[in-house]
């Protein structure tokens, strides 16, 4: 259910129970902040969080969507393409995370001097490697079909940089296993902090847009977004930036995973033949 048409119609829903605010708030132990956000459309709650409220107000989960979908007709029927896309862009997020934490451990071992792997210590980098891209991408295209259903057209337009450079890192990384000049590599890893850093903020700041639809976590996901850019585009802080690249990245798989639960709820709620 969309936004503001929810808020529309719990505002309704509250005022014909002829209950105020605070009193709903003293039924469902939902705070009033976050019932003046949901009822002013500024946020889309959690489908556990509009059934509490549903309750309270002495409504059905059910009944409520029924009625939702009769009004909404064909507006209900949002595409499955992008709930499978969010649920493959989370899947992928993990994978991404895990690959990207393994890589830079090899990577600080390998510039601390270890450089002689040989093909099997090759191979296995290699092989990451590309699990690391391809999950990036499918994690990246969670964040294109949210842009679609929330016209974000900042946010596909950061995804695509988000993939691309993370290609040309990949790509680099795999070259950097049989480079012997160290201070040409240095200097192309340099390049690709500042240009990674400058996508960084880019996507943090269309992450920040997104928030009026999907909440704090995307705001919260832009700010580390935005902190870890600016970590990467002084490239002295490239290492430490994954600091701030392990929590950003779990905070992004969360707001994927709301956008999955706000395109599932039609499909939750239709009606059985």
């Amino acid at each position: 259910m969309q936004q503001p048409e929810l808020g529309r119609r719990l505002t309704a829903l509250r005022k014909e129970k002829n209950l105020t605010q605070e009193e709903l708030v003293e039924k469902s132990h939902v705070s009033v902040r976050t019932i003046q956000r949901i009822e002013a459309g500024e946020v889309l709650p959690r489908t556990i969080t509009v059934k509490i409220l549903l309750e309270a107000l002495g409504e059905s989960y059910e009944s409520f969507s029924t009625k939702q979908n009769q009004v909404m007709g064909t507006q209900k029927n949002l595409p499955s393409t992008n709930r499978n896309t969010l649920l493959i862009a989370v899947l992928a997020g993990s994978v991404y995370l895990i690959s990207e934490v393994i890589l830079s451990a090899m990577d600080i071992s390998w510039f601390a001097g270890s450089r002689d792997w040989g093909f099997r210590m090759n191979a296995i980098y290699a092989g990451l490697v590309v699990v690391m891209v391809v999950s990036l991408v499918l994690f990246a295209r969670g964040f294109i079909a949210l842009s679609v259903v929330f016209e974000n057209s900042l946010l596909k337009v950061a995804a695509y940089l988000l993939i691309v450079a993370t290609v040309s890192k990949g790509i680099l990384d795999v070259s950097s296993l049989s480079v012997d000049d160290m201070e040409s590599l240095w200097i192309l890893y340099a390049v690709i902090s500042v240009v990674m850093g400058a996508v960084g903020i880019v996507f943090g700041v269309s992450l920040i847009r997104l928030q009026d639809s999907m909440g704090e976590l995307s705001r919260v996901a832009g700010i580390l977004e935005i902190v870890m850019g600016c970590m990467l585009i002084t490239v002295v802080m490239f290492f430490i930036s994954y600091v701030v690249f392990i929590p950003a990245v779990i905070v992004e798989i969360l707001v994927l995973y709301r956008g999955y639960e706000y395109l599932s709820w039609p499909a939750e709620t239709a009606p059985t033949a």
